[in-house]
């Protein structure tokens, strides 16, 4: 049976050798790049790697679409709960059945500046429900998890593991 000592030694040893392997390995690699570039006159541009990070190829390509914008200034409170409303998309259900929906204007939000000042002050404390796709992202994620135990420790772990707690 080998020591630790031992063992030790012989790892230093593979990481030497795996470092030499590696720096063959790599010139080898460089070289071919190097070859590739020359054959079909690439720059660091069209690799992706001058100072703008993007290549002259992809200029002809559509922007991607900018980020949605946020929600505007609520117009309309529930009295009873708090809940608002901007008066854009699909009204709420406290909302949509309100033959006059002047009754639930918020006063500030036709003041003028103080409006959005104003129509930030927090909800109710009343606990949100997680939307449908974020128990959806929850549930896909509890599937791939496995519930089996921790892998078993190596010897050499193991005999690290008890030297270092004596």
């Amino acid at each position: 049976m080998k020591t630790y000592a031992a063992i030790k030694a012989e790892i230093a040893k593979l990481e030497k050798q795996a470092e030499k392997l590696r720096k063959t390995e790599v010139d080898g690699v460089i070289g071919r790049i190097k070859q590739a570039i020359a054959a079909y006159g690439l720059t660091a541009a069209d690799l992706g790697l001058g100072a703008s990070g993007k290549s002259d190829r992809n200029a002809s390509r559509p922007a991607k679409p900018a980020a949605r914008p946020k929600a505007g200034v609520a117009k309309y409170r529930d009295p009873a709960t708090g809940n608002t409303w901007t008066g854009q998309g699909r009204p709420p259900a406290w909302i949509a059945a309100a033959a006059d929906r002047d009754a639930f204007l918020i006063e500030s939000a036709t003041s003028g500046a103080g409006a959005a000042r104003s129509a930030r002050k927090p909800r109710a404390a009343a606990k949100r429900q997680p939307s449908a796709k974020t128990l959806r992202a929850a549930k896909r994620a509890r599937v791939g998890r496995k519930t089996a135990a921790a892998p078993a420790k190596s010897a050499a772990v193991q005999i690290e593991s008890s030297a270092a707690a004596e």
